[in-house]
């Protein structure tokens, strides 16, 4: 299923030496500046399977052994937080880039390809727009989702996301009357460094459904257009 709006969004690029708050949660760095517009993915809890978990723990474990740090140790993030920002940015490439593939591969229980599911989903998306953040592309597939999303002054960009995943997963569950975990706790974002790069990302989120050959009953496309200058 294929949505679309006409209103164009404002695009603030990164700004390198404006204010950044950073967090971790896990490996992956969580960067913050406000106005910025975010690339998030969200994924079922059983989108990828354990052992393709414990071979990137395994493998995770072997690069920061590389660059002396136990991963079971206590100081472990505390070390990581210490590498350099092309090791920082090594490491989120390296792995990134895996775990989109293997998200791709469609595998889990996929609860998303019901189309009452990711309708769910789509309008938890949407509900907020105009009132919390901006709303940009989005694609809905069978087990994860990505998203572009601009959040307003005073509005947290993890609590939105909180929201969206905490109110689906219930319903979902609802609608199937089922229990238990539906999404995965830690979810991938990534600003928007300028038009370029967002633009990138634009087409990377419309040429989802097709690059793994679903058709237009097993998706959910919101596309939408920004102000570049």
């Amino acid at each position: 299923m294929l949505l679309s709006k006409t209103r164009i969004l404002p695009f603030k690029p990164f700004d390198e030496s404006g204010e950044v708050r950073i967090y971790y949660n896990g490996f992956l760095p969580h960067w913050r500046q406000a106005g910025c517009t975010y690339f998030v993915t969200f994924r079922l809890a059983d989108s990828i399977p354990e052992g393709v978990l414990q071979q990137w723990k395994y493998e995770r474990g072997m690069w920061l052994q590389a660059r002396g740090i136990d991963a079971r140790s206590e100081d472990c993030l505390a070390k990581f937080k210490q590498l350099s920002t092309e090791d920082k940015k090594l490491f989120e490439r390296h792995f990134v880039s895996k775990f989109f593939s293997k998200l791709d591969e469609g595998l889990g229980e996929c609860v998303l390809r019901a189309p009452e599911h990711a309708k769910l989903v789509s309008d938890a998306l949407r509900h907020f727009h105009g009132q919390r953040l901006d709303t940009g592309d989005f694609v809905v597939m069978p087990n994860h989702v990505h998203a572009l999303l601009t959040p307003y002054a005073s509005f947290e960009h993890e609590n939105i996301l909180h929201s969206i995943k905490s109110y689906t997963a219930n319903q979902i569950q609802a609608l199937r009357g089922t229990s238990g975990t539906l999404w995965m706790r830690e979810s991938h974002d990534h600003i928007a460094r300028d038009g370029e790069e967002l633009n990138r990302i634009q087409e990377y989120v419309r040429a989802n459904p097709a690059k793994v050959g679903l058709s237009s009953n097993e998706f959910v496309l919101h596309t939408a257009r920004y102000a570049l200058h």
